[in-house]
């Protein structure tokens, strides 16, 4: 008797939880993608390979990040960008050349290049998730991505200040971290595919280790990122996010 109201009890729980999954609102996913995200301070390492054809480019990059990528600091590392540096806070960008002792803002039409010939353009870069204040969120079918049952949400701009019109995420129903994103234009056009890969446990969230990215624009063009030594709540060194940085 004991053994059946045990399993009883285990049946009951899991109509609960999936009648729980059943109702959840396409506004109650993103605050979990969202919450999954968060992060005071982090530390990583980062190989970017750019596929051009034939060709690949790869760059060595070390960086910290503060307040949900709000701010972050960026060194390359590989030999032919050795010491090029990138300090974003908020809506701002700028890049440090060694070689001229410069740094430059990035602005205006400059957003949309690619940084350093990547797929990921420097608007890309000044998004830091928050998904729910910057977007409008309905629930699409289902879907199963890479052989798990995903929710499918529709995202429209709210704010004025986004890289793109329209996002559709693919989140994985089991841990509610995005699988993939479609991201278009105004317009309606597919612009960038992100997909997601190869996920691992960090201090309690559930981080993508590998990103794959591609402008639908650019021809026989794809950029892979692959993360490694992730951590998070980090100390920084002092004065991390200034431009005065920029020039150590």
């Amino acid at each position: 008797m004991k053994y059946k109201l045990k399993f009883l009890g285990f049946i009951s729980l899991w109509i609960f939880s999936f009648v729980q999954i059943l109702a959840i609102t396409p506004e109650e996913i993103i605050r979990k993608v969202d919450k999954n995200a968060e992060f005071n301070t982090q530390s990583f390492a980062i190989t970017m390979k750019i596929q051009k054809g034939k060709r690949t480019l790869t760059k060595k990059i070390e960086g910290f990040g503060m307040v949900n990528g709000k701010k972050s600091f960026m060194k390359f590392t590989n030999p032919e960008d050795d010491g090029v540096k990138y300090l974003k806070i908020e809506k701002e960008l700028w890049i440090y050349f060694p070689d001229a002792d410069d740094i430059m803002k990035i602005s205006g039409h400059m957003l949309r290049q690619g940084m350093m010939g990547s797929d990921i353009s420097y608007e890309d870069m000044m998004e830091s998730g928050e998904w729910e204040e910057k977007y409008a969120a309905r629930l699409l079918p289902d879907e199963t991505i890479g052989g798990n049952l995903c929710f499918v949400i529709e995202l429209k701009a709210k704010v004025p200040d986004v890289a793109y019109e329209t996002q559709i995420m693919y989140v994985e129903k089991n841990n509610f971290v995005p699988a993939k994103v479609d991201m278009y234009s105004a317009g309606g056009r597919l612009i960038k595919k992100i997909s997601f890969h190869d996920f691992q446990k960090i201090s309690g969230r559930t981080v993508a280790q590998k990103v794959i990215i591609k402008d639908t624009r650019r021809a026989d063009s794809l950029t892979t990122v692959e993360y490694g030594n992730v951590k998070f709540d980090v100390k920084l060194p002092p004065n991390v996010f200034t431009k005065e940085y920029l020039r150590r």
